[in-house]
């Protein structure tokens, strides 16, 4: 069952430090799995290609949601938003019907925008991607950074993960940071020479 809760700052987590959707075309490629490299790399819902990945239908895990001044948002959230007001910041997971965790999720949004966009944002309910679009919104990504990093609920793990801006139509809705259980997401890179 989702829950709400109050939200700490997180200044310190430098998840929307972005050098660019060529720096991130280029680490995508150097995955060894072609299905990390089109989960990654993709403009489609992440939850409808983990749900294929996974073959069953995902949930949104525990959610916290806040609102934070910019300068407590993670590092780079406001700058990718185009904001200097106070942001929403959303962590959710996705799980399976059986309790395993496919995704660790960190999304930022500016203030104001389409309400019933707005709803979807703050819904502990329903994975964010399905609301957004159930709700007309017209979804595209601009993937700016993709890797690996540590795995948030065992750090000692090396995940794959990527960091986009969302745009509904024109406008920037959110920037989503997206990290992926490498129990199921293969984190494995090329040998480079």
């Amino acid at each position: 069952m989702p829950t709400r809760t109050q939200l700490l700052p997180a200044a310190h987590d430098d998840s929307f430090d972005t050098p660019g959707t060529d720096t991130a075309r280029s680490a995508i490629a150097l995955f060894r799995s072609p299905l990390t490299r089109m989960l990654l790399g993709s403009d489609g819902l992440t939850t409808t290609l983990l749900e294929s990945w996974a073959g069953a239908r995902l949930h949104v895990g525990d959610v916290t949601l806040g609102f934070v001044r910019p300068e407590d948002a993670p590092r780079g959230a406001a700058a990718l938003l185009g904001t200097d007001g106070d942001v929403l910041v959303r962590h959710s997971t996705l799980t399976d019907t059986r309790g395993r965790m496919w995704s660790w999720n960190q999304t930022v949004a500016g203030p104001g925008g389409d309400p019933a966009l707005r709803r979807c944002l703050t819904d502990a309910a329903a994975p964010l991607g399905p609301a957004l679009q159930a709700a007309g919104a017209r979804l595209g990504r601009t993937v700016v950074r993709a890797g690996v990093t540590p795995w948030p609920p065992d750090p000692r793990e090396e995940a794959a993960f990527r960091t986009y801006r969302l745009w509904s139509g024109d406008d920037v809705l959110a920037a989503i940071h997206e990290v992926f259980n490498p129990a199921h997401v293969p984190a494995d890179l090329r040998e480079t020479e």
